[in-house]
Order: C-alpha cells, then structure tokens, then sequence
C-alpha cells in the first residue's frame, strides 16, 4: 500500500509540473508574440519598442544585390519617412522559443511585393526584444 500511495504521489506531482511548464510556455509564447505584434504594427513607435536599442537589419538588395546592415534607428527613419502606409496582410509563419531565446519567421504581403522577416529575439531582463532582423524582398 505504501508503494502504490508513492507512486500516485509521483503521478499527481509529475502531472502538476508537466502542466506547469505548459502554462509557462504559453506565456512566453504570448509575451513573444506580443513583441512581434508590435513590429507588425507597422508604426514605428510601436515598432522601436520591439526592437532592442543595438538591435540590426540586414538584407541583400534586391536591385543592386548589395549588402546591406543598418542599425534599427536608420530603419526607423525609413519606416517613418512612408508618408502613406500600405495595405498589407501580415502572419507568423513559425515560431521557436527555447529558454531566453526565439526566433520568428514573419510573411509580409503587400500589393506589389513580400517580406519575409527571419526576427531573433531575446528576453533582456525579463523582456522579448528583437536583436536582429534579416529579411527577402521580393517583388511581385
């Protein structure tokens, strides 16, 4: 009797912590895509709060087919330099989280072209913020 209430004891506690670890990664499943919901915002308050302040953006020019790194100040001015905002549908296309790090790959459509965005994020005290984005332009 003593090994069968040891074993429900082990049961109930594995159970408590499997659905434990569950709930926590819901939450920081949540709190990434919190972070990515603001980049997608495409308003670039919204979106300097995503990006960590020493975060890049790279990409190869799809004119030129030149490298490109910037900083995500320099992509902030560009964002907000497009005076009219264009139409665009937006998903999360994957999403991995493990520990304190994650990474997002985002589809961007609009009328005439595609984004897509690979995002690495990190929790920097206690916060998701993305570190560096590399994305491909293509145009329809």
């Amino acid at each position: 009797m003593k090994k069968l209430g040891s074993v429900l004891l082990s049961a109930t506690l594995a159970t408590a912590l499997t659905s434990q670890a569950e709930a926590q990664t819901k939450n920081e499943e949540a709190a990434v895509r919190a972070c990515l919901g603001l980049y997608l915002s495409f308003d670039a308050d919204q979106m300097e709060k995503a990006f960590h302040p020493s975060g890049t953006v790279k990409h190869i020019d799809n004119k030129t087919g030149e490298y490109k790194d910037e900083t995500v100040a320099a992509f902030l001015i560009r964002v907000r330099a497009i005076a009219t905002k264009p139409e665009r549908r937006s998903e999360i296309v994957s999403l991995n989280i493990e520990g304190t790090a994650a990474q997002a790959k985002i589809r961007i459509e609009q009328k005439e072209l595609i984004f897509t965005d690979f995002m690495n994020l990190l929790k920097i005290d206690g916060t998701w913020r993305i570190v560096s984005k590399v994305f491909q332009r293509t145009d329809k």
